[in-house]
């Protein structure tokens, strides 16, 4: 929020220079995020009064006007061009201006915004001396429909900055949830600060009670309790509605909220000030009779019997499908939950978030309903979010706000009506469902000093509770505290405590070791299994990404998962974004196909969480790590001759070394057979895809292939695809078991080569099996090192075979015998032809 230090300074008392606050105010609770300095200083920008305005003698459209500006009139005009005394003349195009006006007045010499200097001119044969200046060119706002008129009370000559805008110092503090019920106003901020400084603020805010007024033609009625602790509504009639005072529109716009019309600014001002959200109703609009509170100013006896019907205010949730029409002129469809203020005809306005525009205060409006609420916090954050309406109304209430501090802003704002509007009471209708009373909470001192680690003397603490609002009462070694309504976030001892260290300075505060046992924290198995992953995927070359744990039902459809039961966001991002994924595959081929705008070759993985829905139960969060990889095949289309170009095989090796990694040895590649449920069929290439499983575990442990072609194509990938999804749970019990040591081997292994051509549906697996069974113990391993496809349909196979035993060094005859064995039994299949 933006504070203006001027306003602070006036509320608190502080001495302090904008430059020091800033500095305590950051040190002791709030963090000040932007230091501001406005103010008009434009030497040369007087007050000026006009004396003659005569049509200028060769332009329609153009004026030449005398204006008296004073004895600040600059020295560097020549004397002959004085005119009288300190009159100037100068050539105007704008009529709204009469004799007697005070204008501000840019003498020769003044720098405008945008580096705009004023010099003698002559316009069409008539010499002009400076220029009257409209609001749009002081920078004070947009408007330029005339020359900006001044107060006929400002005395000529006085330098104009003086009046438009007072030199000051804006502060953009960023205050927490927590504090935002009080320090999200200038007199809780004032509060903060005259505690810093040691002064007394300077705010009548306990006697701020509402006057014992009833309202007779006026009600109001909630139609449930929690969705609004208080409603005030006062009647007002004799409302003038005009253009702001220029210190009311200043301090508005210097705290970055526009000045609309003295009703508006009024209730923006007290919100400013004491962080209450206020509305003002056109009463006319609401009743839907232009009289109905007062009869006194009724002509006649038709409409004081017409006068008599109540008008009522109803606070009630939107009936289904309710549309509203706000101020921004937007139209709302509105949901069972939001709550908005009715009469018996329609909603009025969307409560604590915005006013409707049938009920909205115009420059025709003569009597209001001011209005000081309390809404539901949670009820007003969700219409906030579902309808898009972050106004600074809606970022108070769902906060929480003291409901009586509904009543202090009522009557502050009634104070100021009555002073800038001419407005007159007719009657107050105050509706509190459950009153809010201070509480209290007993202060040990010694546990004080014992939590800080600070001895803090006992008056230095009491000084610091009860400039700060709490009422304090010493009892031998406690502290009886009063906390008062507006700080919902003190509860306990510990809330108490905090106030005082921050005060008092936790700079102050020397570092003490502590006289405790220090030991770390016990190690998280998941988190440090998570870190492994990681490293293991990063020293592969893998990058990776990280991705919203949602997706739109285009997305569910594309994987087959389309008829899955998903959990579904109330209020989600966007249409794209409203499901709570199943799968990491949808968002891992977005990241494909937006990093192959850039690269040929790409290595990504993801570790996040799938959620499963489970009858009436949380849904179940699964772990899940998976990789994608796309190889750039360098190859003619369709053809792979090298076993690095696939990226089938590309991604089982990442599968191997990641499990060796782990110290898994014993997995292995079955037939795809996976559970819809698990991993669609429709997602993996029908003859390119395999369950991971581990030996003795019947369930896989994850799934490894090329993505479907067909699905490729829909997300504009036109590029080969592998994927491989692993469940990270399973993995983890699996690494967790104890890892047996093998030690060197003493004695040499030999390794052979043996190549074959097979048809095409022979199985990798099913070889390596047969070679393992002829081999026996002496086949210590197997490692298929080269494939080659041809055109008819076979392929080339060449294996890497690793022989030896553990007692003794095998002799050529051993070993050639091996060989032979394993030769004999591979012909024995009739689609599988060894090379020689």
């Amino acid at each position: 929020m933006k504070y203006s230090y001027n306003w602070l300074k006036e509320l608190s008392g502080a001495k302090m220079s904008a430059e020091k606050a800033v500095e305590e105010i950051t040190m002791h609770g709030f963090e000040v995020e932007e230091v501001e300095h406005v103010g008009l200083e434009m030497p040369g920008l007087v007050v000026g009064e006009i004396l003659e305005i005569e049509k200028h003698p060769n332009a329609d459209k153009l004026q030449v006007v005398r204006v008296d500006v004073g004895p600040s009139l600059p020295a560097s005009l020549p004397n002959g061009e004085r005119g009288k005394g300190n009159i100037l003349q100068i050539v105007c195009g704008a009529h709204n201006i009469s004799v007697g006006d005070k204008v501000p007045v840019a003498t020769v010499g003044t720098k405008l915004p945008g580096d705009f200097e004023i010099k003698e001119a002559e316009i069409r044969g008539v010499k002009s001396f400076g220029m009257l200046c409209a609001e749009d060119e002081l920078g004070l706002g947009k408007d330029h429909s005339g020359i900006l008129l001044l107060d006929k009370s400002a005395k000529v000559g006085t330098p104009a900055g003086e009046l438009l805008g007072e030199k000051d110092t804006i502060l953009d503090i960023k205050v927490l949830p927590d504090r935002a019920h009080d320090a999200v106003s200038h007199v809780g901020m004032a509060r903060e600060i005259a505690a810093l400084g040691g002064t007394e603020t300077d705010y009548d805010y306990d006697n701020l009670i509402l006057p014992k007024k009833k309202a007779k033609n006026l009600g109001v009625k909630i139609e449930k309790a929690e969705l609004c602790e208080r409603y005030i509504a006062v009647a007002m009639k004799n409302i003038q509605v005009t253009s702001s005072p220029q210190w009311l529109k200043n301090r508005l716009e210097n705290c970055g909220i526009r000045s609309i019309n003295n009703v508006v600014d009024v209730t923006n001002y007290v919100m400013l000030e004491l962080g209450q959200p206020l509305h003002a109703f056109d009463l006319a609009k609401v009743s839907g009779m232009q009289f109905p509170i007062s009869n006194d100013q009724f002509p006649n006896k038709s409409q004081i019997s017409n006068s008599k019907k109540q008008t009522e205010i109803i606070v009630r949730n939107a009936k289904k499908g309710e549309k509203i029409t706000i101020l921004d002129g937007s139209v709302k469809e509105l949901s069972s939950e939001d709550i908005v203020i009715a009469n018996e005809k329609e909603a009025l306005a969307l409560a604590g978030v915005m006013g409707g525009s049938v009920s909205g205060v115009s420059d025709s409006t003569t009597q209001i309903i001011l209005e000081a609420a309390t809404f539901h916090p949670t009820s007003i954050r969700r219409t906030r979010t579902r309808h898009n309406l972050p106004t600074d109304a809606a970022l108070r209430f769902e906060k929480g706000l003291d409901p009586n501090l509904a009543e202090k802003a009522a009557v502050r704002a009634i104070e100021l009506l009555e002073h800038i509007a001419g407005a007159q009471v007719r009657g107050i209708v105050d509706e509190y469902t459950k009153k809010k009373k201070p509480w209290t909470i007993k202060l040990d001192l010694s546990y004080t000093n014992k939590l800080l680690g600070e001895n803090i003397p006992e008056k230095t603490s009491k000084q610091i509770l009860e400039a700060l609002g709490f009422g304090v009462k010493a009892s031998k070694k406690e502290f009886i505290v009063n906390v008062p309504t507006f700080r919902l976030d003190a509860l306990t001892q510990e809330d108490l405590i905090e106030e005082i260290g921050r005060i008092y300075g936790y700079d102050k505060i020397k570092a003490i070791a502590p006289h405790a046992r220090v030991q770390a924290a016990p190690v998280n198995e998941k988190r440090m299994f998570a870190r492994k992953l990681k490293g293991v995927m990063a020293t592969q070359g893998f990058s990776e990404v990280y991705n919203y744990s949602f997706y739109g039902q285009k997305e569910a459809n594309l994987i087959g998962m389309g008829s899955v039961k998903h959990l579904e966001l109330e209020t989600p991002l966007s249409p794209e974004l409203a499901l709570v994924r199943v799968s990491l595959v949808p968002n891992m081929l977005k990241n494909v196909k937006e990093n192959l705008k850039n690269f040929k070759d790409i290595k990504i993985f993801e570790l996040g969480r799938e959620f499963w829905i489970d009858q009436d139960l949380l849904p179940e969060e699964k772990m899940m790590l998976v990789g994608a990889i796309v190889a750039d095949q360098k190859g003619k289309k369709g053809q792979i001759n090298k076993r690095e170009e696939s990226p089938f095989f590309a991604a089982k090796a990442a599968v191997d070394d990641l499990m060796a990694q782990l110290g898994i040895t014993d997995h292995y590649y079955d037939t795809f057979n996976g559970s819809p449920l698990d991993t669609p069929r429709s997602v993996w290439h029908e003859s390119r895809s395999a369950e991971i499983k581990i030996e003795g575990i019947e369930k896989a442990v994850g799934y490894l292939g090329e993505i479907n072609p067909f699905m490729l194509a829909n997300v504009d990938i036109h590029t080969r695809v592998a994927m491989f999804e692993l469940d990270m749970e399973a993995l983890r019990s699996i690494s967790s078991e104890q890892s047996e040591f093998e030690p060197l081997r003493k004695f040499p292994v030999v390794s052979r080569d043996i190549a074959m051509v097979v048809d095409g549906q022979v199985r990798v697996d099913d070889i390596l099996k047969i070679m393992q069974s002829a081999g026996g113990n002496l086949v210590l391993d197997v490692d298929l090192f080269d494939i080659y496809d041809f055109a008819d349909g076979t392929s080339s196979y060449a294996f890497h075979i690793l022989i030896g035993a553990d007692d003794r060094t095998l002799t050529s005859g051993e070993i050639d015998g091996v060989m032979e064995k394993i030769t004999q039994e591979l012909e024995k299949k009739e689609d599988l032809q060894i090379r020689k």
